[in-house]
């Protein structure tokens, strides 16, 4: 790892955060290949449904194999990498404490009313912005129909 001037470890945690972001910055990669996953999925059904040969039927089910492999990937790499991730930010963190406070700070202690609570709320806050961007979509939604709809009116009058 960095060390400063006097020799002491500097970095290494850091540095874990910037090799863990680079996992993070091929998410969508992963993410990506689970568009595989319902073309697999549908694969056997429409198979059976077409009353294919069996050998049609073993080619579905290896198919069917791939596909379990890969949303198992799909679904464990992001999850994985973000709770990692999220725990080196939260070790970084500690640590710019105790640089500016110059104090140990080295556990929370989530028995005290004022940190649970405020781990709760901020908790809640991922919730409350998609509930925000959920709404401001719908909304979108309805300007983009209502303008739809002013604009075929318009031009069939024209017409």
């Amino acid at each position: 790892g960095l060390l400063d001037d006097a020799g002491n470890p500097t970095g290494g945690m850091f540095g874990t955060l910037v090799a863990m972001m680079g996992m993070l910055s091929i998410v969508a990669y992963v993410l990506t290949m689970d568009i595989f996953v319902p073309i697999a999925d549908n694969s056997g059904g429409i198979v059976e449904m077409s009353q294919q040969p069996t050998s049609v039927l073993k080619i579905a089910d290896i198919l069917d194999v791939v596909r379990n492999i890969t949303e198992a990937t799909t679904k464990g790499f992001p999850n994985g990498s973000v709770v990692l991730a999220s725990f080196l930010l939260f070790n970084a963190y500690m640590d710019e404490v105790t640089t500016f406070a110059r104090v140990p700070f080295k556990q929370v202690d989530i028995a005290i009313p004022g940190v649970f609570v405020g781990g709760l709320l901020s908790s809640m806050l991922i919730f409350l912005f998609s509930a925000w961007a959920c709404n401001t979509d719908g909304r979108t939604a309805q300007d983009l129909l209502i303008i739809h709809f002013c604009t075929v009116r318009i031009f069939l009058c024209l017409f």
